[in-house]
Parts: C-alpha cells; structure tokens; sequence
C-alpha cells in the first residue's frame, strides 16, 4: 500500500509541476521576452523612427511592421498566463491595464512616425517604458514632464 501511495503522490506532484509549468510559467516567461523584445525594438529602431524623413521607405514599413507585430504580441501573451496576479506578484509584472496601454502606445509609433504627432514619439517610448516597469533604452536626458512641456511649445508656436 506504500508503495502505491508513493507512486500517486509521485504521478500528482509530475502532474501538478507540468500543469504550472505550461499554464502559469512558460506563458510569463513568454510575455518577459516580448517586453525585452519590446525594449531591443525602442532602442535598436530609434534612429529609423526618429529619421523617418530620411531613410528608406523599406526600412521604416519594416520597423513599422515588427512594432505592430510586437504591440499585438505584448497585450496577447498577458491573456496566456492563468491567473495573472499571481505571476504579477511573483514576477513583478506590470498590471494587466498597463499591458494594454503600452500596447497601444506602440501600435501608435508605425502610425505616428510621418504624421503630426511625429514629436510625441519619444513620449510613447519613455511612456511605454514606465507602463512595463522597465528603464528606457534610450535616454538622452530628458524627462516625460519636459517632452510633454516641449511637445506643448512646439504646438503653441506652430498655431
């Protein structure tokens, strides 16, 4: 009879390790990688983003794309991961409404990079940055009050 209970208690701790390895720690490792993906594409994709007028027109659909892409993978792969707070706590993810919003600030970038809003694109990255509790890659020395204060100006003087 011990023997049998050794081996069920056995079974079920194999069991039970798969079942929070495949539902709760595979899917929150995947969701780090996407967040340093994410962080990998602001830093590596800066000079194509900020120079939109000048490169390529290959080069920036091809940005474009990886960061929709990345945008759509971020807010995907939170919804992975069963029962996010634990892995949130553990793991000190961001929140599941700073996923989403950091999400949407990248998917804004492709859309953004020609347009009127091109001076809010350091904005987006510093702001997608602090939503995912992670430090900008590129930081040149200028706070999110002081883009917003600049951003502000520059509108004040175009009008």
């Amino acid at each position: 009879m011990e023997i049998f209970l050794t081996i069920v208690t056995g079974v079920s701790v194999f069991v039970l390790g798969q079942i929070t390895l495949k539902l709760i720690i595979d899917p929150t490792q995947k969701l780090r990688e996407t967040i340093a993906e994410v962080l990998f594409h602001l830093a590596n994709d800066y000079r194509v983003i900020h120079g939109a007028q000048i490169v390529d027109k290959e080069k920036i659909d091809a940005v474009s794309e990886s960061l929709r892409n990345l945008g759509s993978r971020l807010f995907s792969n939170q919804h992975l991961i069963l029962w996010y707070w634990i892995p949130k706590i553990i793991f000190s993810l961001p929140t599941k409404d700073n996923i989403r919003k950091a999400s949407e600030l990248i998917l804004k970038i492709p859309n953004h990079i020609h347009g009127e809003e091109h001076d809010r694109l350091d904005l987006y990255s510093l702001q997608v940055c602090e939503l995912l509790n992670v430090n900008n890659p590129i930081n040149n020395g200028i706070s999110k009050h002081e883009l917003e204060d600049s951003i502000k100006n520059r509108r004040n003087t175009n009008v």
